[in-house]
């Protein structure tokens, strides 16, 4: 179980970016790193989301693609992501952007625009096995969505959710061919963002360990990192 440390407020606005296949835990990481330091975590979806509720041309537009079911082009993306940051003056915790080089790309340009140091990317390394591991024992209240995982985190009550007794199911997205099949998606998605980013501030953190143990790490690499980021060329 994750502890918290209280907040440790950045001194300078920053982007952190998590990499990490399904089942890694980067959501519980960015998510806890987030509380730690004070600063936002999005997610690409809520990004989005966000933008579209919004009364502008782009907001419109994307209100319509969301609507459709329709892939969010790069273009709409990277549009929707630069709007928030250009609103956030603390910095933020990506989990999700960017997800293609172009993407990538857009983010550096962005970033030397702001005058923000270039971004610190974390990504968590779990082995396939062990994803796969967790994510076919992972169980989901049917009833307020809280996730259980059947070995690491048992509910309390059974097959019972612990806050409403909701039955605990195995997500469609949980069973072992689509499983195999998003973290092949990721595998094959990640490569080229990892190459882009190894030269630069990069950090592969073996997610595969206790939680507690891996935030630990986290939370070291962003502060010391935090003292002498590096800057653009």
């Amino acid at each position: 179980m994750l502890m918290a440390t209280g907040p440790t407020k950045p001194s300078t606005a920053r982007v952190i970016l998590f990499l990490g296949a399904p089942g890694s835990g980067k959501g519980t990481q960015s998510s806890w790193l987030s509380q730690q330091l004070g600063v936002s975590c999005l997610s690409t979806g809520e990004i989005l989301r966000s933008e579209a509720k919004r009364n502008t041309p782009a907001g419109y537009r994307l209100r319509q693609v969301l609507c459709s079911g329709s892939l969010v082009s790069d273009e709409m993306v990277c549009a929707a992501v630069g709007a928030r940051l250009r609103r956030d003056a603390a910095g933020v915790i990506l989990d999700g952007f960017p997800r293609t080089l172009p993407q990538a790309v857009f983010l550096d340009d962005l970033l030397v625009e702001r005058g923000w140091p270039r971004p610190t990317v974390i990504h968590l390394h779990v082995p396939r096995h062990e994803l796969l591991r967790r994510m076919t024992l992972r169980r989901q209240c049917a009833v307020c969505g809280a996730i259980y995982n059947l070995v690491s985190r048992p509910s309390l009550r059974g097959s019972r959710c612990e806050k409403d007794g909701g039955a605990l199911v195995q997500r469609d997205d949980d069973s072992e061919a689509t499983a195999l099949r998003r973290i092949g998606e990721f595998e094959a998605l990640s490569a080229p963002l990892i190459e882009y980013y190894r030269g630069s501030d990069y950090r592969r953190v073996d997610g595969s360990r206790d939680p507690d143990l891996v935030a630990a790490d986290l939370l070291e690499i962003v502060t010391r990192e935090e003292v002498c980021a590096p800057a653009f060329a």
